[in-house]
């Protein structure tokens, strides 16, 4: 389940104030965070979207262009 998260508000969240503090978990990954403000919230989900591109291009990349012209030599096998 890619870009899911959830995310547990603590007792003192305060949003009149602007101030939130919980838990984050990335469902794929099981990578959290425990939180003390909204930035430190959108610097993890940030990252964490951003890993998850990358992750994805590497999956999706041509087997071909992954070895870019490197020579990989198999063992010979003797019968």
């Amino acid at each position: 389940m890619r870009g899911a998260y959830v995310v547990r508000l603590g007792p003192g969240t305060e949003p009149a104030r602007s101030h939130f503090e919980g838990l984050v978990e990335e469902v794929d990954t099981y990578k959290r965070l425990k939180f003390q403000s909204a930035e430190e919230l959108l610097r993890f989900l940030g990252q964490s979207f951003e890993e998850a591109l990358h992750r994805e291009r590497e999956l999706n990349q041509p087997k071909s262009d992954q070895t870019m012209g490197e020579t990989v030599e198999m063992p010979r096998r003797r019968f």
